[in-house]
């Protein structure tokens, strides 16, 4: 068959089975497919969210303006606006310091940027170009921190030195007269300076070369710091500054050795205003140390010049290395030092506004003209401006001395109130707010600008918590780049009450833990309302009021999930809110109000129908489709602490609806008892399914039925665990009711087609193979049953809660009800499997009858042909068509009839010589093998059933010969020698042993003890036979005895014998020695005491020398007597065959002797 064909079988098989599905779903309207959907439903609901949720990822966030909040704004009044553009344009023409960092050097590009931010024509802008240039020009300041030095030199004999620094500003030209130094003067041979040494004379034209610009009192020392290599200072100086194109800094370190010092000469010289000239005055106060110390002077350390026109506006914080004076002065070590430019004489401030809030304004100007110029939303700017904004904003702060903190401070103010409006990155204010805090320190800010400061994060926080309170329309958290809004505005937020500004400024402001609270519970009430009105219904019915409940809560069920994903773990990590137990509780109680209220309503309803016997009214599915919501909305309550999960108001919801389940199952039997009849009806309008499929439609149907009522209870998942009993109860009655009502319909429809008919010749057919499957198909369906009701929960809760007999009286009661439909369930399929042997009985019969009887010239393979055929035939049909475990069951029953008809032969024909047997037995074997198949039929353990194993046994030992039976019969008296325990005939101690280099069997009987009394004084005459067995083995060997001992129950007889015997009759199957234990008698003949039986299969010295009787351990055996054969043992066997075999004869003639002997003794 192609593949085309093998589709097109397929397909109409497929529209076959689902034009019946369907047609027994319509029977009933489709109300188990109903309800299972609901589930499906909910799914696809989850699957719709998540389908939201991806298409909303990467649209832009929702704009903040939505929420309707007016931030407070004022504007500049004209002559404000005007003041402040000639007050930006006076920055820019008189522009410090050289340009770094990404800022602007084109005056040009700064002026025109200014025009275009501020939107000033080109008249107005000369206009007020003017004015800025009519402005003095600013004075210079140089500010200097002498912040540190490291790894300086050791000029002092303790390894230290006493540092301190010396430094003024001096001309370009001023470097060529500075004063000479140690270095210089020693380099001249042999002229060793004094202590009042001024100077040659060539000093002194080099000092006077030098013009005189800066007053003395400019130059600056600080603090000695004593014995350190690695000073810290952190002083700052200030010096004007007249030509910052040709004006160096210049700054001396020395060693401070005596109380007159350089250090002293410096600041006594520093109170001199006559002295001219920087070069000269460094070298005055140089020749000043010199004259003034006792032969001890300060010691150089090093020196740096810095060309003030290097220094960038935004100043310089670094490590210079030391210079020397001359190439060959060895200095050593780092100075760490702080540059920074300002000006001072500025024009008087602008009218009705301080320089700092000029600051502000200009920047909230540039920011507003950025963000006008964006090509996208502001939410995606970084904050970032333009280069020619950041010159500006740099240079006005420069320039005005605005600090480093005041800065931080309007950057703040400018961009938040800018962001109430444009709505920024808070990624970027919560960048400035940590800048800020980095620089604040107490008392940094004046009272004025703190209070303002206060102000604008207390704005800052009113506006972030109004969003807060509409974050779902807002920050809806699958959307990228509003859940990142999101989590910084927590983060400003956080950041803020942690600011070391905020506690200290606004002490009084709630926490933040309680004003986030407030928001999230007032925002989840609010949106609460919102999606209420939008569910609710235009007609108040019952099914449109729960219906608009359902909406409700599945609403609710998103939002709950979106806290658990996104909100809380933002809230919980930033703020330390509980975002979720807080939305959860409140939203839980708020749906519990109104859906207790709606259910009151419909349960009143559903019990006036009760009343009223109204079969017709039917519960609609939208009852559980709610029931599922709160089921769902309730299985939240995993992420609540312990605590917050107790007393829920939808804890007990599962109790709104009992009536409505009770009111479900009732309708639920009756229609899976009609959907099984119509299913069976139907089986007889189609075809039967082709052999791949083992039962037809009507099956499908009614396990599928089944499923459904089962699926139905555990999406139900009723909370109340030992309540549930009752509905489970309910559950497990209506699908073992359904299931033998089904069984009975198949079984009569089989009875009604006439298969339990005595008369007509019987068929296995495909519709009776098919009436076994389906019973068995539904009878499966059975036994999910207590897994997926939860029976064994049922029971631990009703015992923990209970009692442990209500538990036992629940589970015997529910086991019942399977137990008797699978006992009903499995009759009806033996009763039609026993049926199919009985019909096969007759013919197997006769087959079994010419297997016997089959002339012995026949092998059994072949006399065995005619049945196997039969066989074969019938159980490949039955094969092809049943399931496996209804084969199985026919299979059993049809090997059970042909044992039975085997058992029956052998027993009718008994004593037949072994060739008969043997037929018998092969024909066994080969049955056997066939119902086994190689592990495709009956299990090896159902095929050796017991009756199996003694029919294969008997005839295993008839067909075998008398000597072989006779060695078998020997072996089972061993076995039964080794397995005796009672020792109540006595016991016998003997000693054996094999001599290979005489080739004789030795044996000693030493004694015995507790031999039973047979003489009337209460004693007995003992003496023993020594025979070899078997018979057929030592047949030149009579046996021999001891001597008689009078008069005892514990002879010793000490006495051995010998027989020449080989190693390979001491190894023969069955070969033993027979001692028989006999009380002599003179009179009337000896009376029997006891047998043992000693194998010789194992004696000492058939594998190597044993060393004689010394070297041989006494072997005590237990004496006994024998018994009445049970007729089915070797020996009756062996009895059987005495008619016509005399070695048989010889034997159980006188084993029976001894055993009438042994009867009339007792």
């Amino acid at each position: 068959m192609n593949g085309s064909q093998s589709h097109s079988r397929t397909y109409r098989r497929w529209k076959c089975q689902n034009r019946l599905l369907f047609g027994v779903q319509e029977a009933d309207g489709n109300f188990f497919e109903s309800f299972t959907a609901l589930s499906w439903k909910q799914e696809n609901r989850r699957l719709r969210a998540n389908n939201e949720e991806e298409q909303e990822s990467n649209k832009p966030p929702p704009a903040e303006s939505q929420a309707g909040l007016q931030p407070e704004t004022t504007s500049l009044s004209r002559k404000e606006f005007e003041a402040l553009y000639v007050e930006l344009l006076y920055t820019i023409k008189n522009k410090v310091g050289t340009t770094s960092d990404g800022h602007t050097p084109c005056e040009q590009q700064l002026l025109s940027y200014a025009q275009q931010a501020f939107q000033i024509e080109d008249e107005d802008h000369e206009q007020f170009l003017a004015i800025a240039g009519e402005e003095q020009s600013p004075t210079l300041i140089l500010n200097i921190s002498v912040v540190a030095a490291k790894d300086l030199e050791a000029k002092d004999a303790n390894g230290y030195s006493d540092p301190y620094c010396m430094l003024g500003i001096m001309p370009g030209a001023g470097l060529l007269g500075m004063h000479q130094s140690d270095e210089e003067k020693e380099e001249k041979p042999k002229k060793k300076l004094s202590l009042k040494h001024r100077g040659s004379k060539k000093d002194k034209q080099k000092n006077k070369s030098v013009r005189d610009q800066l007053p003395a009192k400019l130059i600056k020392v600080t603090e000695v710091k004593r014995e350190s290599l690695n000073p810290v200072w952190n002083e700052t100086f200030r010096f004007p500054i007249d030509d910052i194109k040709g004006d160096k800094l210049h700054l001396d370190i020395w060693d401070h050795d005596d109380e007159t010092s350089v250090f002293d000469a410096a600041r006594r010289l520093n109170e001199v205003t006559g002295i001219k000239g920087m070069g000269r005055f460094f070298k005055q106060i140089v020749q000043s140390a010199r004259t003034s110390s006792k032969g001890n002077v300060d010691d150089f350390l090093g020196c740096l010049n810095i060309n003030l026109d290097d220094i960038p506006s935004r100043g310089i914080d670094r490590w210079f290395e030391l210079e020397g004076r001359t190439s060959k002065s060895n200095v050593q070590g780092q100075l760490r030092l702080k540059l920074s430019l300002s000006t001072e004489q500025r024009p008087a401030e602008m009218e009705h506004m301080t320089t700092i809030t000029a600051h502000q304004t200009i920047l909230e100007k540039f920011i507003e003209h950025e963000i006008q110029s964006l090509p996208s939303n502001s939410y995606s700017w970084s904050g970032t401006l333009s280069s020619e904004a950041n010159t500006i904003i740099h240079q006005h702060a420069l320039q005005n001395d605005i600090t480093e903190v005041q800065e931080a401070m309007c950057n703040w103010l400018a961009y938040s109130k800018e962001h109430m409006q444009y709505a920024l990155d808070y990624a970027f204010l919560y960048k400035l707010l940590r800048s800020l805090d980095k620089v604040w320190v107490p008392s940094s800010l004046s009272q004025d600008y703190e209070e303002l400061f206060a102000d604008s994060l207390c704005s800052f926080i009113d506006f972030c918590l109004a969003l807060l309170k509409k974050q779902r329309d807002l920050f809806p958290p699958a959307n990228k780049a509003a859940y990142y809004r999101l989590e910084y505005l927590l983060l400003c937020l956080d950041f803020i009450y942690h600011m070391k500004f905020f506690k200290t400024c606004c002490p009084f402001k709630k926490e933040l833990h309680r004003e986030v609270i407030e928001v999230i519970k007032k925002g989840t009430l609010d949106w609460y309302d919102t999606v209420y009105a939008l569910a609710e219904p235009q007609v108040q019915s019952e099914e449109q009021q729960v219906t608009s409940l359902v909406s409700l809560t599945d609403t609710l069920n998103t939002d709950i999930q979106r806290a658990v994903k996104y909100y809380h773990k933002l809230y919980q990590n930033i703020v330390k809110v509980d975002y979720f137990t807080i939305t959860y509780k409140q939203l839980e109680k708020l749906i519990a109000e109104d859906v207790s209220r709606a259910m009151e309503e419909v349960n009143r309803n559903i019990k006036a129908h009760v009343d009223e016997k109204d079969e017709d009214y039917n519960v609609g599915t939208s009852l559980f489709e709610l029931y599922l919501s709160l089921k769902e909305l309730l299985s939240y309550k995993q992420y609540l602490s312990p605590n917050d999960a107790k007393n829920l108001a939808i804890a007990n919801y599962h109790h709104w609806f009992k009536y409505c389940v009770q009111r479900w199952l009732e309708i639920a039997q009756n229609k899976a008892m009609c959907r099984i009849k119509k299913s069976v009806e139907l089986d007889k309008k189609i075809s039967l399914v082709d052999s791949m499929v083992k039962h037809s439609t009507s099956a499908v149907d009614t396990s599928c039925c089944f499923a459904q009522i089962r699926e139905f209870w555990q999406k139900l998942d009723w909370p109340d665990t030992m309540g549930s009993y009752i509905y489970v109860t309910k559950v497990t009655d209506d699908i073992t009711k359904g299931a033998t009502y089904y069984a009975d319909v198949m079984h009569d429809k089989l009875k009604q087609n006439g298969y339990f008919d005595d008369e007509g010749q019987f068929d296995v057919t495909e519709q009776l193979c098919i009436t076994i499957n389906d019973i068995e198909h539904v009878k499966k369906s059975l036994k999910p049953l207590p897994q997926t009701l939860g029976y064994s929960e049922i029971y631990h809760a009703m015992e923990k809660a209970q009692s442990s007999k209500s538990a036992k009286q629940a589970r015997e009661a529910l086991h019942s009800l399977l137990k008797s439909a699978d006992e009903d369930m499995s009759n009806k399929i033996w009763h039609i499997v026993q049926r199919v042997g009985d019909k096969m009985r007759p013919d197997i019969k006769k087959f079994v009858f010419h297997l016997t009887w089959a002339p012995q010239s026949v092998p059994a393979d072949d006399a065995i042909c005619p049945l196997m055929e039969y066989l074969d035939n019938n159980l490949i049909t039955l094969n092809n068509s049943l399931l496996r475990a209804n084969f199985d069951r026919i299979l059993e029953e049809i090997w059970n009839v042909v044992l039975n008809e085997l058992q029956d032969q052998v027993e009718s024909n008994d004593g037949k010589d072994p060739v008969f047997y043997e037929r018998l037995f092969d024909a066994l074997e080969i049955l056997i093998d066939f119902f086994y198949a190689d592990e495709k039929g009956l299990s090896m353990d159902l095929i050796m059933s017991e009756n199996c194993k003694l029919l294969l046994n008997y005839l295993k030992l008839n067909k075998t010969s008398t000597e072989e039976l006779i060695e078998l019969y020997y072996l089972e008296k061993l076995d039964e020698q080794v397995h005796q325990e009672s020792s109540a005939f006595g016991i016998l101690n003997v000693k054996c042993y094999y001599s290979q280099e005489r080739e004789k069997l030795c044996i000693q009987v030493l004694s015995a003890s507790n031999v039973i009394p047979l003489d009337s004084n209460g004693l007995s005459d003992p003496f023993v036979i020594v025979e070899l067995c078997p018979k057929h083995v030592f047949n030149r060997y009579e046996p021999k005895q001891t001597k008689v001992v009078k008069k005892t129950l514990h002879p010793l007889f000490e006495e051995h014998f010998e027989f020449v015997v080989s190693v390979g009759n001491c190894r023969h199957r069955g070969a033993c020695v027979l001692f028989t234990v006999m009380d002599h008698d003179i009179i009337l003949t000896n009376d029997f005491a006891g047998e043992a039986y000693f194998s010789l299969n194992s004696v000492p010295g058939l594998s190597s020398d044993a060393g004689g009787f010394d070297k041989i351990k006494q072997t005590s055996l237990i004496l006994s007597q024998p018994q009445a054969s049970s007729g089915n043992d070797l020996f009756s066997i062996l009895e059987g065959r005495g008619n016509c075999d005399k070695t048989a004869q010889e034997l159980t003639k006188k084993r029976i002797q001894l055993i009438e002997k042994v009867q009339s003794q007792s």
